[in-house]
């Protein structure tokens, strides 16, 4: 993301002070009050390092205070009863930015993503408010990241998304617990008329992200992207039913910090088996955070994929920083853990259909290394 610089003429700006708003002994004007209120907003950050340089320095000492002063007050001095409930709005919505990520309002937030090395495109994505059950309603830094990245997938020798230029169709993509869209979003702008992707999660996220494929579909329609959105619950793909049809598999499967419970590992690379595209050509890219408490997580992932057949095509490491926010604002990028992400993209080893007997088999053999897995000291995963 390009950096924003303040113009060279600019100043640095005097931090604000309680004591510069409008005091409300005073009396002052709606108008003021509300512009007061306008300049305390916590803007929604998009993980870039540059974020946020240019707003202003508020000292927070007093303001929460002052805020409560405000919804506290009957503001009898103003007339209009509609712009009573204007600062009274404004005034905690401004309370619960400073509350944690969890008691903020919905959200809009606006995330550039590189098309080239010198070109950009924006994505709008709506955040409905976060509780703890749901998730995925929120877009991760893992997500963001992998965005980034996606462009340079286009460019040989760096590929590891298969070409498809001798089969007269479109490369057909798969996008696993898409939370907002953004790695899914960003696929299809990038890839255009060439692919078409299918977007998917939990039955409560998914109108949410339906609901963000349609705020960027002129961005969508001016690439020529296909892109739908569909329920698919992992753990329902372990279950004894007919494989898809071979017109319904996909070339690429995409999945960006897919792994937050002890099933999913087994749940994901199911579903990977299911849905993947049996060919040599065909591509798996997971971009997971190096939390400490789920490293077994991501080693079991991995194991039970090479157990599939499919192996390790490209790898590294990339840092990132969540977005979680002290009251004014600025990113506690040193006090939340999941710095450290790894990129997997994997590829068949032996082409040819998944049978049961192979699934059994990976079973079979990560159950006798659970207790292994799950009991492995803490450390960093190391590059092979």
């Amino acid at each position: 993301m390009s950096k924003q610089l303040l113009p060279s003429d600019s100043k640095p700006q005097t931090p604000l002070h309680v004591f510069d708003l409008p005091q409300l002994y005073t009396k002052p004007t709606a108008t003021d009050i509300l512009q007061a209120l306008e300049r305390l907003a916590v803007k929604p950050r998009s993980f870039g390092n540059s974020d946020g340089n240019a707003q202003l320095t508020i000292l927070q000492t007093g303001i929460s205070q002052y805020l409560t002063s405000i919804i506290a007050s009957a503001l009898s001095w103003i007339d209009s009863d509609e712009l009573r409930e204007s600062i009274w709005d404004a005034a905690s919505a401004r309370l619960c930015e400073r509350s944690g990520r969890t008691a903020m309002p919905s959200i809009s937030r606006v995330f550039t993503i590189p098309m080239t090395q010198q070109t950009n495109f924006q994505l709008t994505l709506h955040e409905p408010s976060l509780t703890s059950d749901n998730l995925g309603m929120k877009t991760w830094v893992s997500s963001y990241l992998l965005a980034k990245r996606l462009h340079s997938f286009l460019t040989v020798p760096h590929s590891i998304v298969p070409s498809r230029s001798k089969i007269d169709r479109r490369l057909r993509a798969l996008e696993l617990g898409s939370g907002t869209g953004l790695v899914g979003l960003s696929f299809a702008v990038l890839w255009g008329s060439a692919a078409s992707i299918r977007l998917t999660d939990l039955d409560s996220i998914v109108p949410n992200l339906a609901h963000n494929v349609e705020i960027n579909q002129e961005l969508l329609r001016k690439t020529g992207a296909s892109v739908s959105t569909g329920v698919l619950n992992w753990s329902l793909e372990t279950d004894a039913r007919p494989e898809p049809d071979g017109d319904k598999r996909c070339d690429v499967i995409l999945a960006a910090d897919p792994l937050y419970s002890p099933d999913h590992p087994q749940w994901l690379v199911q579903t990977i088996q299911r849905w993947l595209y049996p060919d040599a050509g065909s591509r798996v890219v997971v971009e997971m955070p190096l939390r400490d408490a789920y490293l077994p997580q991501v080693e079991e992932f991995r194991y039970r994929m090479e157990e599939a057949g499919l192996v390790v095509l490209m790898e590294g490491e990339e840092i990132g920083f969540d977005d979680w926010e002290g009251s004014d604002g600025t990113a506690l990028e040193n006090n939340r853990p999941g710095k450290g992400h790894f990129r997997f993209g994997f590829y068949f080893k032996k082409p040819g259909r998944f049978r049961s007997q192979d699934l059994f088999r990976a079973r079979r053999a990560v159950t006798l290394r659970d207790q292994t897995l799950h009991q492995a000291p803490k450390k960093r995963l190391q590059r092979d």
